[in-house]
């Protein structure tokens, strides 16, 4: 049987019998639970800070609890957390003569080498942020990993980089993204975002006479995205426009690469379950997580638990804190990794379970991808439908 087979069985296994029999039995509003509840919620947590420079006129935003300072006149613009990350952003003019693949070996010689903070360049990609073409490469560390990302405007250039400590790099990493979707560059940088998508990254493409070409669906992490917005979910999702979607059971969306491509090794599912029982959110949260387990543990050899830790979805104001769970294990002689996020909504003991599936070998290859379609995820409340 083929490994794609495989794969698939494992997200089956996932289904729990009695969660969707309780769903089935309500109305899809009674299942998501559509209230204005979460407002009244989200005006007791703290209040996200901005900083917008007085002259150049770039907005920046650190996540609720978090703290600005600013450094040689606003072109440095630090964000620290208690929680352990901090991210450094910088501005200047935009360096035309060096590709934006390459900015980040700028910092290199500060950071990268022996008795350094960084000891290794890792993975890269092409993104946007906020409009603009970017890039982003990945470093890491004895006891910390970093990522950097350089936006490229029409007058500046933008650089973040994200650090935290190793053990908790990927579970902060979504705070990182929300400063990076919440950054407004200065109206210079942004005055051509609205003419045809492939005349705005010029820079990007490695031979300047190809940048009129159109390579820049193939840039991004989500080439060309299609949204995934059926009604009843609850939610909205990017997925690649290259990928397929399927619904393999009520109220359960599977996303894959097509067959043929590299891609249709990975999976990434949401499904909508309400464990019976469960009383509050974070109930239904942990009841999920413990009946998933169990359920992939009797389906599969070798379960190895690598993870389980809280997880924390903060949008548009919204803070709903869940648990994640990664996991290894080998079915039909295969070695794959699987991550699970189960997030509460805002009221009732629904709760979507976002998860990422591939092969142990590719899991890393294609955790971009996941991690950027698990950054485009909104949950819809009543005020953000």
């Amino acid at each position: 049987m083929r490994n794609r087979l495989v794969t698939a069985l494992a997200l089956a296994v996932l289904v729990v019998p009695a969660a969707l029999a309780q769903q089935h039995s309500q109305p899809q509003s009674a299942r998501l639970g559509n209230g204005a509840a979460g407002t009244a919620m989200a005006s007791k947590k703290p209040v996200a800070q901005a900083f917008t420079h007085p002259t150049l006129g770039f907005r920046v935003v650190a996540p609720p609890g978090a703290k600005i300072t600013e450094k040689a006149d606003g072109r440095q613009v630090s964000i620290r957390s208690h929680r352990g990350y901090a991210v450094n952003m910088q501005s200047g003019l935009t360096r035309a003569d060096i590709p934006l693949q390459r900015m980040s070996s700028l910092l290199e010689t500060k950071y990268l080498g022996d008795g350094k903070p960084w000891t290794a360049r890792g993975e890269e990609r092409s993104l946007m942020v906020a409009g603009l073409p970017a890039h982003e490469v990945i470093y890491s560390g004895t006891n910390s990993h970093a990522r950097v990302v350089v936006a490229r405007g029409d007058t500046n250039d933008y650089v973040f980089i994200y650090m935290a400590p190793q053990h908790q790099f990927n579970q902060l990493t979504h705070e990182f993204n929300w400063i990076l979707e919440n950054f407004k560059p200065a109206s210079k940088d942004v005055a051509s975002i609205s003419a045809p998508v492939q005349r705005k990254p010029a820079t990007m493409p490695s031979t300047p006479q190809k940048a009129t070409t159109t390579p820049v669906a193939r840039a991004a992490p989500v080439p060309t995205s299609q949204k995934f917005a059926e009604p009843g979910f609850g939610y909205v999702m990017e997925y690649p426009g290259g990928w397929n979607f399927t619904k393999p059971a009520q109220m359960t969306a599977m996303f894959s690469g097509r067959e043929g491509t590299p891609e249709y090794a990975a999976i990434i599912g949401v499904q909508n379950i309400q464990p019976a029982g469960a009383t509050t959110g974070d109930e239904s949260v942990q009841r999920a997580l413990n009946q998933l387990r169990s359920s992939l543990g009797n389906a599969v050899r070798d379960l190895k638990v690598l993870g389980d830790k809280p997880w924390a979805y903060q949008h548009d104001g919204q803070r709903l804190v869940g648990r994640q769970i990664s996991v290894s294990y080998i079915h039909a002689g295969q070695r794959f990794r699987k991550q699970l996020i189960a997030i509460p909504r805002p009221t009732g003991t629904v709760i979507h379970v976002w998860s990422y599936t591939a092969p142990a070998q590719q899991f890393t290859s294609f955790q971009p991808i996941a991690r950027q379609m698990l950054a485009s995820l909104r949950i819809l409340t009543a005020d953000t439908q």
